[in-house]
Formats: structure tokens, sequence, C-alpha cells
């Protein structure tokens, strides 16, 4: 959290060029809560103080020099910033922080390392394959406790789904930050296609269980696509033609791309199938 400051305020282009970051990187930590919005002083200004420049330049440091993901750092940011001044900047302070983080990981909310186990379960196994009992053993939690925060496997699913599409969101904002006034529709598409590679296989299994007509899966693949949509918008919007039909294409062809990547490409690499030729 980001502490009051009294003395200089900065609009959005003096916060750029103070902090070194893009607009929509800045646009997209706010919008994540990793930093927080600035003081709203008409209906599309926002005035920033220093210690957002602080934090702003804090979370750049963390990804360039420590190369920390966004969560890592949205966990030892606060603290950091509560520092004495000139603390918050010392690498050795990183990594005290970095280090006792890791040794509290494991005492996570249950609701957490359930979502976190989840996540990873369905990505490597699949739905069908997901058992609740393996969910709770590789999160640490008691079968009975699973139903405090879950009313059953499919609503773990769902939740992880979600959490799948909000990771994408991450990883190819990361990969597009540094692209002032937007990236082309070749650039969000590689960047997409790689962000979504390692949770590929979760979204092929909501896609399929949704063309089965399952109950709910249909709502939440559009809650998926819809958030990838605004994510690829976004980047797209300091370029020229209509944003929002390139998104939708984008995201098509990204979809495609990955199943040729993740499933054809290897498939045809094992040669699986003798004496014939590959379109």
């Amino acid at each position: 959290m980001v502490r009051p400051s009294v003395g200089r305020t900065f609009g959005m282009s003096e916060l750029v060029a103070e902090s070194g970051l893009p607009p929509s990187t800045i646009r997209y930590y706010i919008t994540t809560g990793l930093v927080p919005p600035g003081h709203q002083v008409a209906p599309n200004r926002h005035l920033y103080d220093e210690r957002h420049v602080e934090a702003l330049r804090l979370v750049k440091l963390l990804k360039e020099r420590r190369k920390l993901p966004v969560e890592a750092i949205r966990t030892i940011l606060p603290e950091l910033l509560e520092l004495p001044e000139g603390g918050a900047f010392r690498p050795e302070m990183w990594e005290q922080l970095v280090e006792a983080s890791s040794r509290t990981r494991g005492r996570t909310s249950p609701a957490a390392r359930l979502l976190r186990a989840g996540v990873d379960a369905f990505t490597r196994r699949g739905y069908a394959e997901v058992r609740v009992d393996d969910v709770c053993q590789a999160a640490n939690v008691a079968k009975g406790s699973f139903y405090r925060h879950f009313a059953a496997k499919e609503e773990l699913f769902f939740a992880a789904a979600r959490e799948v599409a909000a990771m994408v969101g991450d990883r190819f904002d990361e990969a597009t930050a540094s692209k002032q006034g937007g990236v082309s529709a070749d650039e969000a598409h590689e960047a997409l296609v790689d962000a979504l590679e390692p949770n590929l296989a979760l979204i092929l299994d909501l896609m399929a269980l949704a063309a089965q007509r399952r109950p709910g899966h249909g709502r939440v693949l559009r809650e998926v696509f819809t958030s990838l949509y605004r994510t690829v918008r976004r980047r797209l919007a300091g370029a020229s033609g209509p944003a929002g039909a390139r998104a939708e294409e984008i995201l098509e062809r990204a979809i495609v791309s990955g199943i040729r990547r993740v499933v054809v490409t290897p498939l045809l690499d094992r040669e699986l199938f003798p004496g014939e030729t590959a379109l």
C-alpha cells in the first residue's frame, strides 16, 4: 500500500517520465492493485505523488534486476515501502524479504493453496483425472476443509480457469510492457501464444466441456475469453485500426497457434504417423 504523501504531485505523463514505465504498464499495475490509484481530481484525471513514483520504480527494479514476477513483488512491496528513506532500494533488503516470503509461502490461506494446487493439477492432468483428494494433498489441506472454500471440484475448476486467465494476462502484459505506444498484431499474437502455453491445456479442457454443454462451463469460458480479449485490446489501443476486431482475431489465432505448438508439433516430431507428410 502506498502511504499518503505531501509535496509534489504528478499527472500520468509526469508519472511516466519519473518512473520510466509506459502508461499501459502503470494502468495495469493500478488495475490489478499492485499500486493504488491516484487521487481523482476530474472525471478522467488523477494525480499521483512521490510514493507512487517510489513504488513504480521499485517494481521496475525488482523485475529487471531480481527477475521477480509480479505476484512475488506484490508480496514484498508493502514491506519495502515501509522502510526508512532509501532502504527500499537496497538489494540486500530485497533478498531478505524474498527469503522471508519463501519461508512463509506454505502458511498462506487454505483457499489460496487449494487454488494453486488446482491450477497445477487441472493443467497437468485434466478435469476428469483430478480428484479432490489429490488437490487437498498437494495443498496440505484436510479434505473436510476443502468444502468450506469450494462447493465441489467443479467450482474449484472454474476458479482455476479464472486464475489462469489472470496469469496469462499478467505474462502478456509483462512481455509487451516495454513496447511504447502499443504493439503490432504480430507482436501481440506471439506474446499471447507464449503467455498461453504453460496453462493452455486447462483452457482447452474448459473449451471441450463447454462444447459438451456442461452447465456453467460456457459462462466461465466467456469470462476467460473476455478477460484475455480486454488484455490484448488494451495493448493495441495505441495502434492504428479497429483495436476491438483485431484483438478478437489475435485471440482466436493465438489459441490455434497454441494448439499447434503444444499438441500437433510434438506429435509430428515423435513420428507417430510414419509415412505421412505433414501438411
